[in-house]
Parts: structure tokens; C-alpha cells; sequence
């Protein structure tokens, strides 16, 4: 049981291509995104991307295995599960989503790494991947720096 764990871990497993894909430009992201977040550093990479559903980015999350990953303090936390999640995304089939990591500011004074897309009715979504959790932006959070 315990080898077959490791494997799962170890071992790259494909998640079929997203289907439904919607083009959207640079522009438009940006002004999704600054609707959503005004303030914070933003870096949006490409020209164009293609939007999935919600419900596209739920099947990857379920197939995907980076929730799996343990959680130690400062070694492997927050901002290694998003860019492990960045990664796992980032491959010739998924990697055209407008998807990204975002560093917000807690009401608390505490930062947290998390990730974030843009669906095809153009909402923006977070995702916690400790736990592959979307949900939307707590209006009391704020946005430090974004990168898509």
C-alpha cells in the first residue's frame, strides 16, 4: 500500500485535454483581473489564452495529485503547493488556461500563496491547492502580486 502511494506520488499521471475552450486576449484577462483585485503587482505572460468551466478545472484538480503532498512549515507550504499546482497545469494541454499563482494579504497580517483562473463566463476563481477548495476572492483580502 504504502509503495503504491509513493508511485501515485512520484509518477506523472495524464489528465485528458480540457474540452470547451474559449478564446480570450491579454487585454481582457487584465480587466478581469484588475476588476477583481485593483491593487497588487500583475504579470500577465501570454497574448492569448482559452478559457475552461468551472466544472473542466474541478475534473483536472480531482485527477491531479498535488493535494496529496504533506504540508511542512517553511519547507513545503503554501507557495510550493501553488507552484507545484502551476506546474501540473502548465503542460501542452492545459497550459493555455489563464491560470496563475496569487499572493494575497489576509485581514490578519498574514500572507498566503494560493492559485487562481479565469473561466469561461469570465469570473475569476481561487483555488486552494492544499486541498483543491475554488471558491471566489474574500473581499477582505488583498491582492500583493499576481502572476498568469
Amino acid at each position: 500500500m504504502i509503495i503504491s502511494w509513493l508511485k501515485s506520488l512520484l509518477c506523472d499521471k495524464y489528465i485528458s485535454p480540457p474540452k470547451g475552450l474559449e478564446k480570450i486576449s491579454k487585454e481582457e484577462v487584465f480587466s478581469i483581473v484588475n476588476a477583481e483585485f485593483p491593487k497588487g503587482t500583475k504579470f500577465i505572460s501570454d497574448a492569448n489564452y482559452k478559457t475552461i468551466s468551472k466544472e473542466e478545472m474541478m475534473r483536472f484538480l480531482k485527477e491531479d495529485i498535488t493535494d496529496k503532498y504533506l504540508y511542512v512549515s517553511e519547507y513545503y507550504d503554501c507557495d510550493d503547493f501553488s507552484f507545484k499546482l502551476m506546474g501540473e497545469v502548465s503542460n501542452p494541454d492545459w497550459g493555455c488556461l489563464p491560470f496563475g499563482i496569487i499572493w494575497v494579504k489576509e485581514p490578519v497580517d498574514t500572507y498566503h500563496a494560493l492559485n487562481c483562473f479565469i473561466d469561461k463566463n469570465r469570473e475569476m476563481w481561487i483555488i486552494e491547492p492544499q486541498n483543491d477548495r475554488i471558491y471566489k476572492c474574500p473581499k477582505s483580502w488583498v491582492c500583493v502580486m499576481m502572476v498568469i
